[in-house]
């Protein structure tokens, strides 16, 4: 979710709290950084990698299938095509490229992320989907997946540090009587 301040307060902690959780399954929130730092440094893209993994300092990603860059590149446009009204990744039937976006959603749809630690004393690791399968018509982007390949490091700084407060627009017990 590289676009954080456009979710509401609740999403925002549903997802700071998911992210948390992830950290702690990896160590603490300097491991769970650090991964996301070497995956932004890596080049070419990690996504694209032969081998389907990336090794960290404290453990490895791996992924169960090959993505190829013209399908990095389709999807990277497809991000960016989004709306927050509609973050549907899949193209209209009258768009001109609806067949390659289509054939690139069921290549990707599978597309599953394992991260394992290398010591148990750095965690346990956790799993991961690329995508949301809704319905043949519907497909949005997992937010951990777009965290970890596309955001930069520091929205998720903001989105792990994000405390919900009365400037944010919510009231607390006490401005609601309780």
């Amino acid at each position: 979710m590289c676009h954080f301040h456009q979710l509401s307060s609740a999403d925002k902690i549903l997802l700071r709290d998911q992210l948390l959780a992830y950290a702690a399954n990896m160590g603490g929130k300097n491991s769970f950084l650090k991964l996301l730092e070497t995956i932004k440094k890596t080049s070419p893209h990690p996504l694209i990698s032969k081998t389907s993994l990336l090794r960290f300092p404290k453990g490895v990603i791996k992924w169960n299938k090959n993505v190829h860059r013209d399908n990095l590149a389709l999807l990277s446009t497809q991000m960016n095509a989004r709306t927050e009204e509609s973050p549907n990744l899949m193209a209209a039937q009258e768009d001109k490229n609806f067949k390659k976006i289509t054939n690139m959603l069921r290549s990707l749809g599978p597309l599953t992320f394992t991260i394992s630690m290398n010591n148990e004393s750095d965690g346990k690791g956790f799993s991961f989907k690329a995508f949301n399968i809704i319905d043949d018509e519907t497909t949005v982007m997992n937010p951990i997946f777009e965290i970890f390949f596309f955001c930069p490091v520091n929205v998720t700084k903001k989105i792990l540090n994000f405390t919900d407060s009365p400037a944010n627009g919510v009231a607390t017990n006490e401005e609601n009587g309780e």
